[in-house]
């Protein structure tokens, strides 16, 4: 039989499907904030009120929504669950930004088991 004219939509003509990266997974934990998989669990932040991981974008939101910010402040990560409004200087002042209100989001005395679990692999 020639294959040439064979219909290429059989099976034995494509590969198998891998599985698809933006297909939800089983295992993933569900952010508490927007209720989508955290698949990236060393970026998560740990949601104050439920203690599981959500998106770092989604604290930044929350953060954002529960903190009146001027035109000349943002929010920006200071580290080890903390961040921090900072008001922007003049690019001509040696001090570029200044923090105005340090925020500690995570308790940094009570590590949750999901982060343990991570910074053992």
């Amino acid at each position: 039989m020639n294959t040439a004219g064979r219909d290429h939509r059989q099976g034995s003509y494509y590969p198998k499907r891998r599985h698809n990266p933006f297909r939800p997974r089983s295992n993933a934990p569900l952010c508490p904030v927007c209720h989508k998989p955290v698949r990236d669990l060393f970026s998560a932040i740990t949601h104050q009120e439920s203690g599981q991981p959500a998106h770092f974008d989604c604290i930044l939101k929350v953060l954002r929504a529960s903190n009146e910010l001027q035109p000349q402040e943002k929010i920006c990560y200071l580290g080890q669950g903390s961040f921090g409004i900072i008001q922007l200087r003049n690019v001509n002042s040696p001090i570029r930004f200044l923090i105005r209100k340090r925020i500690q989001y995570e308790n940094p005395d009570n590590q949750p088991e999901w982060r343990k679990k991570v910074s053992n692999h």
